[in-house]
């Protein structure tokens, strides 16, 4: 495991994540918090294959990484009641440094 700083960004949203977390096997450990205030580990798979190397600048890589999400709940306004989808994905910026 190298430890790593990183930023993730939804692509077509303002809000960021950043701090500091693993790269093991290829895949981005973060800490994360559940609604509830549980904590858990998210990981983003296959950053290493996605992201490539900052032109100009040591141990940094960006890129974009598709993840997949199978039975999503989502509110529908019209209906007033939650409804779920099979499949959905989203796509992230993510950006990262190998730190000592």
């Amino acid at each position: 495991m190298q430890k790593v700083v990183y930023s993730i960004k939804k692509v077509n949203r303002d809000e960021r994540i950043k701090g500091i977390g693993y790269l093991a096997d290829g895949n981005l450990l973060i800490p994360a918090k559940a609604k509830n205030g549980n904590p858990y580990i998210r990981i983003f798979d296959d950053v290493s294959k996605h992201c490539t190397a900052v032109p100009d600048a040591e141990n940094e890589f960006k890129g974009f990484v598709t993840v997949a999400y199978s039975d999503v709940q989502v509110y529908d306004k019209q209906k007033n009641n939650y409804k779920i989808l099979d499949y959905v994905e989203t796509t992230y910026y993510v950006w990262f440094k190998f730190i000592k």
